[in-house]
């Protein structure tokens, strides 16, 4: 079966993670991560993508990619299958080269731009690997392409200057770099809430933000079935909408899920609604609903039980 699409539109950000098949090391060989910085400036050329930043770690990669083109599945595939062929040929090797599907939570820009971005260049710092004053000497990553006047096509730094209030220019950088060294002395636990909150998320900024990409997509659901993690947790949030929705026409609050029979017949028209209009599963609807077996979602989408209060 073919995978599904995920949220793309033009103009679109994305926090784009992906990592070595079994977690192993792809760029630990001398050149590999070189080879995967030209094989990302190639596919950011090829598909009109811009780079608000990159960093190639060990084991896996960032990368903030705008697509003005929306075509961010189309230009991933080249990019990681243009990269495993390559590595294996330079290794001798076969098979996958990365695990599963890479992420691509959505970034907003502005604040949540620069957030991100921070995270991205602080990868090695916070690895352990050298201070902020070395950044500019690490590749491959886009922090030491940043400070080349001008930049190299394809990469820009306004996205990340600009909600600190600083020009695009190598002034600005080294502005940028103080700031930098503000972050990296973030303490542990705000350390791992930022990760978790970057990596986890499907969608990062304001809820203005969000309700916009949700409204993009109105009455597409159907269409992007399936997908990432990303995908799944943006059709959640649009199923809950809906419940909620629900429960104001019906006059019912959420207590009443779980405090009301299985088969009550208002829950019934809930499920027959989400079983009509979105792509809730059985087993999900009967979860969220308190109604028992997911067979239950199914025995009633034409017909009606006898009431139930």
């Amino acid at each position: 079966m073919s995978r599904k699409p995920r949220i793309c539109f033009s103009g679109a950000i994305y926090h784009v993670i992906s990592r070595g098949n079994y977690r192993k090391d792809l760029f630990h060989d001398p050149g590999s991560g070189e080879a995967f910085e030209r094989s990302l400036f190639e596919a950011a050329e090829s598909c009109n993508w811009l780079l608000h930043g990159f960093m190639v770690m060990s084991n896996h990669y960032h990368a903030v990619i705008e697509t003005p083109e929306a075509n961010l599945s189309k230009g991933m595939q080249w990019l990681q299958g243009t990269f495993a062929n390559r590595f294996n040929r330079f290794r001798g090797e076969y098979g996958h080269v990365f695990q599963g599907r890479f992420k691509s939570p959505l970034v907003e820009r502005g604040e949540p731009l620069r957030r991100v971005v921070d995270y991205v260049h602080l990868n090695p710092v916070r690895a352990g690997l050298l201070s902020v004053e070395d950044l500019r000497n690490y590749r491959p990553g886009s922090y030491s392409w940043f400070w080349n006047e001008p930049l190299p096509p394809r990469l820009v730094r306004a996205g990340f200057l600009e909600p600190l209030n600083l020009p695009d220019s190598l002034d600005g950088m080294r502005a940028y770099e103080k700031w930098l060294k503000t972050r990296a002395d973030v303490g542990a636990e705000e350390e791992e809430k930022l990760r978790e909150e970057l990596e986890d998320c499907w969608i990062l900024g304001s809820e203005d933000y969000r309700r916009s990409v949700q409204e993009k997509f109105d009455g597409d659901e159907r269409s992007l079935s399936g997908g990432g993690a990303e995908v799944r947790k943006w059709k959640e949030t649009k199923w809950e909408k809906l419940i909620r929705e629900e429960l104001r026409i019906l006059k019912k609050k959420e207590h009443d899920i779980p405090a009301s029979p299985k088969l009550a017949d208002w829950k019934i028209a809930i499920s027959r609604r989400l079983r009509a209009e979105t792509s809730a599963g059985n087993g999900w609807i009967a979860k969220r609903l308190h109604m028992g077996h997911p067979s239950n979602v199914s025995r009633y989408q034409r017909c009606m039980p006898k009431s139930k209060v």
